[in-house]
């Protein structure tokens, strides 16, 4: 039997499983069909749910709540983590706890990300002047304008911007933000590496969101509209950045902050030793909940992938489901099977890939 260590590094099966959740549910399913062999459990968030939980655990950050509204408006408490250190406090930030897809309601174009901007402006007060916010499971499209209004931001006949009223913008006035932020570093983990406009920008998600057929074909260039006000106000060009478009544009907007725009995944990597945790491994796990042409934007297991195939590691690939055919390199793919929790799902099929 082969006694080298198994990685197991997924990232959230989004509504289902966290990624330390995921990790050992797989855990669990190769203590089924190789009793014994060890596992290494290495969840991958990459900037969307669970990245918060993730980021806590390897930085040992204290959980703090914090009342905000939702991206629908609804007031709740949201989870942060902020870490002491000498030099002031270091806040810990995920927007899908926050904006998240995973329970949003209301209309798609009139959501807001102006909740995570009080977020962050309460993180400030709490003397932070280090910021990770992780970037990723919106269910907004706004170009982070809300955000942006609650940070100082006023927007010509506009008090509550949101996509639906986006290209209603006049003006755009910045002498009102938070002076604070100029001197708060704030890295900003993205889930993909799309910029904010463009065919592959962050209209490419606006479906999955809830953007009806009509305004998909608008929604491009009611982002252009903002991103012209809001790059002449700055002074700044951000709309092409990678990973400008993630989080329906948020990481346009943390840009025009001073923000430094990281994938989510590789930071995440480091600071789990994913790559000395697969050199020593015989075999590596990965997934998410659904696999498609996404994945290839800068997703866990793409990343995942990339170092097992560079360390020369096969690497199977598991899902709750996959539409088409991710170009990751990985040796095997394969979905969950119907009719189970998913946590029991998980564990069966890794159990099955893994059987005699």
């Amino acid at each position: 039997m082969d006694d080298t260590p198994v990685v197991v590094a997924p990232n959230a099966f989004k509504g289902t499983l966290s990624p330390i959740e995921a990790a050992r549910s797989m855990a669990r399913g190769v203590a089924r069909a190789c009793p014994g062999r060890a596992v290494l459990l290495r969840p991958m968030p990459d900037g969307g749910d669970g990245t918060l939980e993730v980021l806590a655990s390897a930085l040992k950050a204290d959980m703090r709540f914090f009342e905000v509204p939702d991206s629908g408006g609804r007031m709740r408490l949201v989870p942060f983590g902020l870490i002491r250190r000498r030099q002031g406090p270091v806040a810990l930030i995920e927007s899908a706890q926050v904006i998240g897809l995973t329970g949003a309601y209301g209309l798609f174009a009139a959501r807001s990300t102006d909740g995570l901007g009080r977020l962050i402006r309460h993180v400030l007060d709490c003397g932070a002047r280090t910021i990770y916010l992780g970037l990723g499971g919106s269910a907004t499209c706004d170009a982070g304008t809300g955000l942006l209004a609650a940070l100082g931001i006023r927007f010509a006949g506009l008090p509550h911007p949101t996509l639906e009223n986006l290209d209603q913008i006049r003006g755009v006035d910045i002498t009102g933000l938070d002076p604070r932020l100029a001197q708060t570093r704030l890295v900003v983990l993205t889930d993909v590496v799309n910029g904010l406009t463009g065919p592959s920008g962050a209209v490419v998600f606006a479906a999955q969101k809830g953007a009806d057929p009509i305004l998909l074909t608008d929604i491009d260039r009611r982002l252009g509209v903002a991103a012209d006000h809001l790059e002449r106000a700055f002074a700044i060009v951000a709309r092409g950045r990678p990973g400008s478009g993630a989080a329906g544009g948020l990481g346009f907007a943390c840009a025009l902050l001073g923000a430094r725009l990281v994938r989510g995944a590789t930071l995440i990597a480091r600071l789990t030793g994913l790559s000395a945790a697969i050199k020593a491994a015989g075999l590596v796990l990965t997934g998410e909940g659904a696999c498609d042409a996404q994945t290839d934007y800068g997703k866990g297991p793409q990343l995942v992938a990339a170092y097992a195939r560079r360390l020369g590691r096969p690497v199977y690939l598991v899902c709750g489901r996959i539409d088409g055919a991710p170009t990751g390199d990985f040796t095997r793919r394969v979905s969950l099977p119907p009719g189970r929790s998913a946590a029991e799902a998980l564990s069966t099929a890794v159990a099955a890939l893994l059987a005699p």
